[in-house]
């Protein structure tokens, strides 16, 4: 395997790191490494979601049509699921709300 070595600047991190390695009694290079191993694991659990371009009234429908049949939805739920951005479902949401169609 070849080895790489890539220069980077850390000053601003210096501080953590070192606490980092004092605590868990590692190398700088194995705190790095393990930073690494971390993010990519972090990483590979986060889902792309491409929105739909949906009018304020399509996405309505559709947002009350999911809660009929989920019956409760968490905000962050209902925008993944039907893939409407999030600002957008939250401020139908609080429209709906007021009217007291949701809770």
């Amino acid at each position: 395997m070849e080895r790489e070595v890539y220069p980077i600047d850390i000053t601003s991190q210096k501080d953590k790191l070192e606490k980092i390695c004092k605590r868990m009694e590692i190398s700088k290079a194995e705190a790095i490494r393990d930073s690494i191993d971390f993010y990519h694991e972090y990483a590979r659990g986060i889902e792309v979601i491409e929105l739909r371009a949906v009018s304020k009234e399509q996405a309505e429908k559709e947002i009350l049509e999911y809660i009929k049949e989920k019956g409760k939805a968490w905000t962050d739920e209902i925008a993944d699921d039907l893939r409407i951005d999030i600002v957008l479902v939250d401020e139908i949401l609080k429209g709906l709300a007021e009217k007291g169609v949701v809770e």
